[in-house]
């Protein structure tokens, strides 16, 4: 079953290779992914992962506690294969990009392993509503509507951590040159890049050749579960299936798959929907969410209605294909029945 998955999709399943970190759970792995670009990428694979990456009914306290789970794994991982620990490397400078990124938790996770860092905010927004949406013409509509660079050091070489979802890796290009201008007038040295969360092998790419242009000598990528496929709108972040919004586009189903270990794979298959958005809006799947004045509704109700309509038109192209097989079929009926119930409880009578 897993070979014809990985057959009739192209996935590349050959490119990973496990690495030992100490201290994990029994349940979580590590792989490096072997790319040809040389930058050091990771994939890091949990059940909570898994569970965020399958099931876009998960919001609220239950999103907020696997992440805590997932970061805690994330956290060991990164003090291991980084130079996170190596507190002669330089100053450790934290960047919470709003309002999403701070629900991966990796900033909590690594205080409670007593690392310290400084915390920079910024908060990159597309002009126009971005749902679903990242092609080409919205480049020009992002703009910086929040920051505070306040705790940046003045002087030395700085390790930046930024934990955040990367689809087209516009929101880190904008973040990062903001970065850059704040380290330049206060006389620091941008030196290592380290990028947790749910990442599309076209963010990596992008990111890491801007980080190199700005400066950064090193850049560490470590990924949730998979290096996943980027779909036509540069914003669905699928592990493998057809490109929803090329079909609506064009009206021809185009397959589309990312990068993981076949062990991750063979986990994945009864659970994820060919397609599917793995990070699904990462804010709006959040309670409350800090917008650098204030906290507001992440905006559930809504995240739960578009999951909705985004699996309900898979199931519409993907039912009568030869490779929709019966275990997707029950996946999807499953998490559509699941979304609906939890959306009843966020609907207001």
């Amino acid at each position: 079953m897993v070979d014809d998955i990985v057959e009739e999709f192209g996935i590349r399943v050959n490119l990973t290779e496990r690495v030992e970190v100490e201290g994990l759970g029994r349940s979580s792995r590590v792989y490096l992914a072997k790319l040809p670009h040389g930058t050091r990428v990771y994939i890091l694979d949990t059940p909570e992962i898994r569970a965020l990456a399958c099931h876009p009914h998960i919001v609220g306290e239950e999103f907020a506690r696997l992440n805590l789970e997932a970061a805690r794994e994330a956290a060991k991982t990164l003090l291991t294969l980084t130079p996170l620990g190596d507190a002669g490397r330089g100053e450790v400078v934290f960047q919470h990009v709003l309002r999403a990124a701070p629900g991966y938790r990796l900033h909590e996770a690594l205080r409670e392993m007593g690392i310290g860092f400084r915390e920079v905010w910024v908060r990159p927004r597309y002009v126009t509503p971005s749902y679903r949406d990242h092609d080409e013409d919205q480049s020009k509509r992002l703009e910086i509507v929040y920051e505070d660079f306040s705790q940046l050091p003045e002087g030395g070489e700085l390790i930046v951590v930024k934990p955040d979802t990367e689809a087209s890796g516009r929101t880190a290009l904008k973040s990062l040159e903001r970065l850059r201008k704040a380290a330049e007038e206060r006389g620091a040295r941008l030196h290592t890049l380290i990028i947790y969360g749910f990442i599309s092998e076209y963010g990596l790419r992008a990111v890491d050749q801007y980080a190199r242009s700005i400066g950064f000598k090193e850049t560490y990528f470590l990924a949730a579960g998979n290096i996943t496929a980027l779909c036509r709108n540069l914003y669905d972040m699928p592990l493998y299936g057809p490109d929803e919004s090329h079909y609506q586009e064009t009206g021809e189903i185009k397959l589309i798959s990312g990068i993981v270990d076949q062990e991750i794979l063979t986990d994945y298959l009864p659970e994820f929907i060919p397609g599917a958005d793995q990070p699904g809006d990462w804010s709006a799947r959040q309670t409350r969410v800090y917008t650098g004045h204030g906290y507001e509704p992440g905006g559930i109700e809504k995240h739960l209605r578009n999951s909705i309509s985004l699996l309900e038109s898979l199931w519409k192209l993907s039912k009568n294909q030869p490779w929709f097989k019966e275990f997707h079929r029950q996946a999807l009926k499953k998490e559509l029945q699941a979304l609906q119930e939890t959306l009843n409880q966020y609907i207001k009578p």
